[in-house]
């Protein structure tokens, strides 16, 4: 043990825990008894150790439910000094892309959230994947914030170095001033994957006479026994308890600490502006996926002294890497501005009127806040907005949001609305139809198809689909090892794992070259089959798909009428034959669903054969659920059910999809019998446990062949109805 006069450091260890919005419970009870709950055990028997904790607000809240005596044991390790607890925005959004008065007011319900349970005042805050933008100091110290913890990565792209990152600088933007801390990479990568004691190896060689540094660590909590094959070696292996043990049994020159601690003793280290930045894993992961892998070689080759001015991509490309993620996040925008219009409502209530709007405010504003939650808008290593199931919370937060301002605006009324708009801010703009029980948005810019159909009453999005894209990881596929050869690997850093939950997992590697929506108009070469439709080894011979239509609309007695025609071509043997696609699309006042009556025109004065079919996405959250399945109304046998099958229908004029779990159905129905193709499509991505297959939504596509006359058409009626059970 070292004596008194000599060097000291100060080290603050912290923890971030989170779930996301929508995980399944059964999940959130695995990481509390695997990670947060034995991490508190251990914490207890070391007094002498300091800790800083973040709890999601609605893990807090989940732990509140579930678990109350866990929240106690918090409340009394705060009241005797030993936690600090941090706040945050409440349903973690990635604060640079909400609205300000939201980043606000869920930083403020985490901190109010924070002093209820545990009755900690937090000044603290963890940001969001640490993904930092120089304008968020402002909201964020007009939240009440004192400091935020950071990545060393934002403070070496201001050009800090060494000694310069062992302590905290002050920010500010407008004047609104912030301290900021840095977390050490190297901690973060050491801990708890090196020993204990090159953990205290590497805070002994940053010791200095005066003691006034200090080494930060801060990161997941779910790395203590949540990650896969880590619960052994921190907790019945005993890491943390040596760990722990070791910080105490060096007392004399360790200092435990917290990051608030530290603040309150000591004064910044200076002034200091960092810009846009966020972790290195997020910066190759942003980038599309082949500048991915080279700024992973770039890193892993250039000259040490160079590689801190390599710089990779920007979050918010996530927004244009992802088309289905910008769609949400402008989706959230849209609900967010109806939100803060609805507050116009609580306004005028005069006193004595019904508490009840001033209620249905709140929920909508705090469903608003859950479809912020950062998860789905993104994916890294994690799963992200390629599991279904979290961008359906997401989703089905943001339509409870938009059904209560509905409600505050109309009442129990129908209505039907129509906005031509430029929802998506890419310069073109979109149609979008509101009601009662359903949303319909189609975007002319691209196939004149549609892109999102809410059903209200079960607050789904029935597009809310994915394609299938390369990632940079797909290519280690091949060489991924089974998870349950993992068991008795050692510990190693999420990132570096190469993990398969399923075999074969490669031959599912097909490519989308079109977002999955629907009313997507197809040519298609006589040659394609079921299994090259599927795989995208067909033949498309027009150019619709992904192409302007013209849009004109109006508004009728019975609902609202949207027409879209486009004149294009297809490519016939060595020629390029002009062809008009049209489709009127009638959205009805009341009901969910729509008529679309589709014209098909030879546009030469020759015949023309051809074929032709309009592709359906549908989302039903699972394929594999026995609850889900395909059905006929007209007593036709379908075989098989299932969602999961790829399957041939000949002849056929109708067809439904069943989701008993959730209570609704979709009806599809065309007045020209058909061949129908339908099939799952199915994402390979990467989470936690390693690659995993995912399903995105069921392809429903009639199809027929067109014999046109020269200047001759063809027309059928397309039908798509939805109805709760």
């Amino acid at each position: 043990m070292l004596l008194a006069d000599q060097n000291r450091i100060q080290f603050a260890m912290g923890v971030h825990n989170h779930q996301p919005v929508g995980n399944w419970d059964r999940v959130i009870e695995d990481g509390y008894q695997h990670s947060y709950l034995p991490f508190i055990d251990v914490l207890e028997r070391h007094p002498g150790v300091q800790m800083s904790i973040h709890y999601a607000g609605h893990l807090l809240a989940w732990l509140g439910r579930h678990h109350p005596e866990f929240l106690e044991r918090i409340r009394a390790m705060v009241a005797r000094g030993q936690l600090e607890i941090v706040t945050g925005p409440y349903y973690e959004p990635v604060l640079g892309i909400v609205p300000d008065d939201d980043k606000i007011g869920q930083i403020r319900h985490l901190t109010q959230a924070v002093h209820r349970a545990t009755g900690y005042e937090a000044q603290g805050m963890w940001l969001t994947g640490r993904i930092w933008e120089p304008h968020l100091a402002k909201p964020i110290a007009e939240a009440g914030v004192r400091h935020v913890v950071l990545d060393d990565t934002h403070f070496r792209a201001a050009g800090l170095r060494g000694p310069e990152l062992f302590g905290y600088y002050q920010t500010e933007e407008q004047g609104a001033e912030l301290s900021v801390f840095a977390i050490s990479r190297q901690l973060r990568a050491m801990i708890p994957f090196h020993p204990p004691e090159k953990v205290i190896d590497y805070l002994r060689s940053h010791a200095t006479p005066d003691g006034s540094r200090l080494a930060l660590f801060f990161d997941d909590g779910e790395k203590f026994g949540g990650w896969p094959n880590t619960y052994k070696p921190v907790y019945i292996d005993g890491w943390l308890d040596r760990f722990f043990g070791l910080i105490e049994e060096h007392r004399d020159w360790i200092t435990s600490t917290t990051v608030q601690g530290y603040r309150e003793a000591h004064k910044p280290w200076g002034r200091l502006y960092l810009p846009t930045c966020a972790n290195l894993e997020m910066q190759a992961w942003a980038l599309p996926p082949e500048q991915t892998t080279l700024f992973e070689e770039a890193r892993a080759n250039v000259d040490p002294r160079y590689v801190e001015f390599l710089r990779g991509g920007y979050w918010r490309h996530f927004l244009i890497k992802y088309p289905e993620s910008n769609q949400m996040h402008k989706k959230m925008l849209r609900v967010a501005s109806q939100v803060k219009a609805a507050a116009g409502v609580e306004q005028a209530v005069p006193v004595g009127a019904p508490a009840s709007v001033v209620d249905t405010l709140t929920e909508a504003r705090e469903a608003l806040w859950r479809g912020q939650s950062n998860d789905p808008y993104w994916h890294g290593v994690y799963g992200g907005i390629y599991l279904n199931h979290l961008r359906a919370a997401n989703y089905g937060a943001l339509l409870q949001a938009e059904t209560r301002c509905d409600r505050l605006r109309h009442g129990d009324g129908e209505f039907c609305e129509l906005e031509v708009t430029d929802f998506d801010r890419d310069g073109s703009v979109e149609a979008l139809v509101s009601t009662r029980t359903q949303n319909l948005y189609l975007t002319p810019g691209y196939g004149g198809a549609l892109f999102e159909h809410d059903y209200k009453p079960r607050h789904i999005n029935l597009l809310d689909t994915m394609a299938r894209r390369p990632e940079a990881y797909h290519a280690k596929i091949s060489r991924a090892i089974h998870a349950q050869e993992l068991v008795n690997l050692a510990p190693t850093a999420i990132g570096e794992r190469v993990v398969t939950k399923e075999s074969g997992l490669e031959r599912l590697l097909h490519y989308d070259w079109y977002r999955r929506l629907s009313l997507l108009d197809h040519f298609i070469h006589p040659d394609t089959r079921l299994e090259t439709f599927h795989n995208m080894s067909y033949g498309e011979q027009g150019d619709f798909i992904n192409q302007p239509y013209e849009l004109s609309t109006r508004e009728g007695d019975h609902g609202v009428i949207i027409r879209l025609v486009r004149d294009g071509h297809v490519w016939v043997g060595p020629e390029f034959w002009p062809i008009r696609v049209e489709k009127q699309i009638l959205v009805p006042r009341e009901g969910a669903g729509f008529v679309a009556d589709y014209t098909i025109t030879n546009l030469w004065d020759r015949p023309l054969e051809v074929g032709f079919g309009v592709e359906f996405n549908l989302n039903m959250h699972s394929a594999d659920s026995p609850a889900c399945s395909f059905f006929s109304e007209t007593g036709r046998h379908i075989e098989p059910l299932g969602l999961a099958a790829m399957a041939q229908e000949e002849s056929i004029a109708e067809i439904g999809v069943r989701n008993a779990a959730e209570d609704f159905e979709v009806h599809f129905a065309w007045s020209e019998p058909a061949t129908l193709w339908r099939f799952p499509i199915e994402t390979v991505s990467r989470s936690e446990a390693g690659f995993e297959r995912v399903y995105q939504s069921s392809v429903l596509f009639p199809h027929w062949r067109l014999a046109l006359s020269a200047s001759g058409s063809w027309s059928c009626r397309v039908e798509q109805q939805v109805k709760s059970l």
